[in-house]
């Protein structure tokens, strides 16, 4: 134990002090209060926790600001911080600490796809390659000029998404790889990936975080994902249902996920969940609100590691969860204002607390 404070101590000072500055409830609710966005915005100017991205990205006037400038300054602040923690990170624990790159490789695979199939692509102009990315192994320029699948796939060579990638290019004159598949199979290269890392270079307590910090998000997604196939797509057969499902487990085991696959609707899935640990994630809940409570239990989870956990890599792993789940807060407030909709108060009780 003091050999890791020694280790971590500087990191988990670090962390510590950035989690200091979050927004609380009554941030949310008064900003929640406000008349447009761009009042918002203008007050996050003075948080020290988004202060920083906001002057970088601070426009004349933020009235004439879409959802993706608004979104793409808030997540900078997150790319700042987590590259600032990233100096504090002993070097044994760089790999693991690469999973945020390896999730916004991700992201932009499947938007370039996403593009593909809706005929948006420019081979044309410069582009931006955001930080997080400079050191990326996707060719990030390459992929956004890319204009084909075989482009897009060139981007991708050396990445771990490769493989799943490669396995899904169409024969010449063949259709687009569908999207969800390819969501589910680069998502599934990720877990992979990050799972090897944790069995190869960890052991003892900071190795049963770490799995357990998989293994419960890729539970509860595959629970997920059996709720909506269940209320949306129910005649569905059972063997499909299998082949979606990402290929772990942690407390949802093979023999407990193949008769939550062959319950008759969403409302045995629920039932069946009764007598397992997610019990508590899904109790009272719709499927329309399973999302949310994917998000509540995490969230809750790696609030506990940080406030209560042993300092090692995963406390920097747990506050930045933690951070993009204020930034979800914040954008899911502007749109409401924007909207003039009700804002999700519940999630920003929760954060703000």
């Amino acid at each position: 134990m003091i050999g890791a404070e020694m280790k971590y101590g500087a990191l988990s000072a670090k962390v510590h002090a950035l989690y200091g500055k979050r927004l609380r409830t009554a941030d949310f609710a008064r900003l929640a209060a406000m008349k447009d966005p761009a009042e918002i915005l203008n007050d996050l100017r003075q948080q020290p926790g988004w202060s920083r991205a906001l002057t970088q990205a601070a426009p004349d006037d933020w009235s004439y600001v879409g959802r993706v400038e608004v979104e793409n300054a808030l997540w900078e602040e997150l790319r700042l911080e987590y590259q600032a923690l990233s100096h504090y990170v002993p070097r044994e624990d760089r790999a693991l600490m690469q999973f945020m790159v390896r999730m916004a490789e991700r992201t932009a695979l499947l938007t370039a796809l996403r593009d593909l199939k809706a005929g948006r692509v420019s081979a044309d102009g410069e582009t931006r390659v955001p930080g997080i990315l400079l050191h990326s192994r996707v060719d990030y320029a390459a992929l956004s000029r890319c204009v084909s699948y075989d482009q897009l796939l060139a981007a991708a060579r050396g990445s771990i998404y490769y493989p799943a990638l490669a396995h899904l290019r169409p024969a010449p004159g063949g259709s687009l790889p569908d999207y969800t598949i390819t969501e589910c199979l680069l998502r599934t290269a990720y877990y992979s990936h990050m799972y090897r890392i944790v069995r190869q270079q960890y052991d003892g307590p900071v190795r049963k975080i770490l799995l357990r910090a998989l293994g419960e998000q890729v539970d509860l997604l595959n629970i997920i994902h059996i709720l909506r196939l269940k209320t949306y797509f129910p005649a569905t057969p059972r063997e499909d249902y299998l082949s979606i499902l990402y290929p772990f487990h942690y407390r949802l085991k093979p023999e407990l996920a193949r008769r939550l696959c062959g319950a008759a609707d969403a409302g045995e899935v629920f039932h069946l969940l009764e007598d397992t640990p997610y019990r508590d994630c899904f109790q009272g809940v719709q499927v329309r609100d399973v999302e949310d409570y994917y998000s509540r239990a995490i969230y809750l989870f790696n609030r506990h590691q940080l406030v209560a956990g042993p300092a090692c890599v995963h406390t920097a792993m747990a506050y930045l969860d933690l951070k993009e789940a204020e930034m979800r807060v914040l954008v899911n407030i502007i749109e409401s204002v924007k909207y003039a909709v009700p804002y999700h108060a519940s999630m920003a009780e929760l954060v703000g607390s």
